[in-house]
This record gives C-alpha cells, sequence and structure tokens, in this order.
C-alpha cells in the first residue's frame, strides 16, 4: 500500500508542479502582454464574405420637360445659319442620346410639309446634354422667281407672269391715256416686282 501511495505521489507531484508553472507563465504573459491573445483571436477569426453590391452601370442624360431644344435654320445656298430656341418636342421627353439620333432619322424619312416647302434636306444632331440640345435644319433655299411684266397689246395694258410666257391678267387700260414715262416703259416692257405693285397701279389707271 505504502508503494502504491509513493508512485501515485511521483506522478502527481511533477503533473502540479507543471500546471502551476503553466498556468503562471500565461499570467505573466497576460501581464507584459496584455491583449495579445485577443489579437490573435481577431486574426484567425474568419473575415464575413461581402454581399456583391450592385452599381448602376451608368447615369445617362436624357432629356426632360427642363431641357432647352436650340434649332439652327441653316441656308446650304447662301451659309447663312438662324438660330431660334423652342420647347422639346414631346416625343424627345425621356430618351437618351441614341434614341433622339433615331427620332431625328424618322423625320428626315418623313419630314413635314411645311419644311419641304421651305426646301428641307436634312436635319441632324449637334449636340446633346440634359440641359440642352442643339440641332440643324438644312435647306436649299431657292429664290422664288416672281414679278409681273406690263405689255402694250392692241393698245391695252397686259399683265404677263415673271416667266413672259402666260398672260396673268387683262386689264381695261389704255396705253394711250397713261403719262407719257409710264407709256414708254410699257411699250419697252414694264417690270413689276410684287403683287402690291401691280395692284397699285391696277388702282390708279383703271377707269
Amino acid at each position: 500500500m505504502k508503494f502504491v501511495k509513493r508512485i501515485s505521489l511521483f506522478f502527481i507531484y511533477p503533473l502540479s508542479m507543471f500546471s502551476i508553472g503553466f498556468a503562471a507563465n500565461m499570467a505573466i504573459m497576460e501581464f507584459f502582454y496584455p491583449g495579445e491573445k485577443i489579437q490573435i483571436e481577431k486574426e484567425e477569426a474568419p473575415v464575413p464574405e461581402k454581399e456583391p453590391v450592385q452599381v448602376s452601370v451608368s447615369d445617362e442624360p436624357v432629356v426632360t420637360a427642363d431641357t432647352r431644344y436650340v434649332i439652327q435654320d441653316y441656308n446650304a445656298v447662301t451659309g447663312e445659319v438662324v438660330e431660334k430656341e423652342e420647347k422639346a418636342p414631346d416625343k424627345f421627353i425621356g430618351l437618351s442620346r441614341d434614341k433622339v439620333v433615331d427620332e431625328i432619322k424618322e423625320y428626315n424619312a418623313n419630314p413635314s410639309l411645311t419644311d419641304l416647302e421651305q426646301g428641307f434636306t436634312f436635319m441632324e444632331l449637334v449636340s446633346f446634354s440634359s440641359g440642352k440640345i442643339v440641332v440643324r435644319k438644312s435647306y436649299e433655299l431657292v429664290q422664288e422667281e416672281k414679278g409681273f411684266f406690263l405689255l402694250n397689246e392692241n393698245h391695252y395694258v397686259v399683265v404677263y407672269d415673271h416667266s413672259l410666257s402666260h398672260v396673268y391678267m387683262n386689264t381695261d387700260i389704255l396705253v394711250e391715256r397713261l403719262p407719257e414715262n409710264l407709256r414708254d416703259e410699257i411699250l419697252n416692257i414694264k417690270y413689276v416686282e410684287d403683287e402690291k405693285e401691280l395692284y397699285n397701279f391696277l388702282e390708279s389707271y383703271s377707269s
């Protein structure tokens, strides 16, 4: 029995001393290096995965009700440019640059009658932003031939159109009754610039 006690003491004593020494060592480390254990635990802790953040691809500018809409009327014959500002077309509101270009292409395929009468050729986008749009309409403005010619036919004044090929009006004005200088002009074919001048003449000399 004594032998068994001696063996137990032989193992228990070193084990107790080892435990005491380990505990003392940990206490010393904590005293001289406070927070080191916490730091190690933080470094070893797994980093949580971040959820993917959805980012907008782009903030593409679009036309709004406040967007300034500037039209440049370009005379391709003279090179003159007349600029004017209007309200942006309703069909442009909310559209991006590419969509506005598409709308302009459609307009070029089917322009308004008013533009066609003025010699419209095409429209193009000059600049684009949400604050201001500039478009250019090109025209080939051909000077309209106008005016009239007064001739003497069978002693009466006859009015011809600008081409001198069609009678515009027959009158009851006798050439002989006109003032001499005016009579001479008509005998040599008098040119009248527009309808206003023509009707002033007719009011003055018609019987």
